[in-house]
């Protein structure tokens, strides 16, 4: 979608996308001042598309040990419904994580409506996921090129030399969208969900645990934010975020595509769809309307076999 079609939504579309979008506008560099240590370097990667490269918030470790030659990656979304939210808010989270696993933390900062239209994020997250596990992928080299750049700048050159991703090591995360994003990366779906298979981009065969980190998901897209139940003590009424999201969500997911199951991952199949290798702990806060729709997932995941393979730490 261009800006010219943006200027034909409706008023109230535009006006509550420039809203929303206000923090986006916030300079990178606020980092310096608000978020612990490595600051990210922002990579621009190659996407499927010439039209478009796909922003990446790398959080690399500024000490690393000299004796160093690759490093785990953990891929991570941020959340805002496909309509709002960006990177600068999980750089408190990506960078403990990359302090704390001495690990590559990797922000993406996907398409978003009402400028692109599902499955725009989940495009942009599959070719992220390619450039971390696919040599024949057009931004396998420009990831790892950044980041030996970027540990040279940090005076280690020779760790810089010999660096690269450790792909037997992949972890991912996402909060609330983020989280069905996350999610969908280690999901195949089959007919007769979907006329062809769409696959996930982790090689049937790939033998490593594949951890997913859940936080407060949205696993179903059939409601609008407003039509969520809400957890007992929350306002019954229908707010100001409320209105404005549910008239922004359907500008990236149309009404109609709501039940498509990489749009709703919620309702993918488990059993043949989802990876042998997945591992999965799923945060819920219990006052969260999106809390619902996480339950009967996690009954879902027992009642096809995974449960073994399902943590799930709920908060009040």
């Amino acid at each position: 979608m261009s800006f010219s079609s943006f200027f034909r939504e409706p008023f109230s579309v535009q006006w509550r996308t420039a809203l929303v979008r206000l923090p986006r506008a916030v300079p990178d560099a606020i980092l310096r001042f608000t978020s612990d240590p490595p600051l990210p370097v922002v990579i621009d990667l190659t996407s499927r598309s010439s039209s478009y490269t796909i922003p990446v918030y790398a959080f690399i470790p500024d000490k690393l040990d000299p004796s160093t030659t690759s490093l785990p990656v953990l891929l991570d979304f941020h959340g805002g419904g496909f309509v709002l939210g960006s990177c600068l808010e999980q750089a408190p989270f990506c960078a403990q994580m990359a302090r704390d696993l001495q690990a590559l933390v990797l922000s993406v900062d996907y398409r978003m409506g009402p400028l692109s239209k599902f499955p725009a994020a989940l495009e942009d997250a599959e070719d992220v996921l390619d450039a971390i596990l696919n040599p024949t992928a057009p931004a396998y080299s420009e990831l790892r090129g950044a980041l030996s750049e970027k540990i040279k700048m940090n005076n280690q050159p020779d760790v810089a030399k010999k660096i690269d991703i450790d792909t037997t090591r992949i972890a991912i995360s996402g909060f609330s969208s983020g989280g069905n994003v996350a999610l969908n990366l280690g999901l195949s779906v089959f007919p007769p969900q979907l006329e062809k298979p769409w696959l996930s981009r982790f090689p049937e065969g790939y033998t490593k645990h594949i951890p997913l980190l859940l936080f407060y998901p949205a696993f179903d897209s059939r409601q609008l934010p407003s039509e969520r139940t809400k957890p007992r003590g929350m306002p019954m009424t229908k707010g100001f975020w409320d209105e404005t999201n549910d008239k922004l969500v359907p500008t990236y997911l149309p009404r109609e595509q709501a039940s498509h199951p990489r749009a709703s991952p919620g309702l993918a199949g488990i059993k043949d769809g989802l990876h042998p290798q997945a591992r999965m702990l799923l945060v819920l806060p219990e006052m969260d309307t999106l809390a619902e729709q996480s339950e009967t997932w996690v009954k879902k995941v027992a009642d096809e076999g995974r449960e073994e393979h399902l943590v799930v730490e709920r908060y009040p």
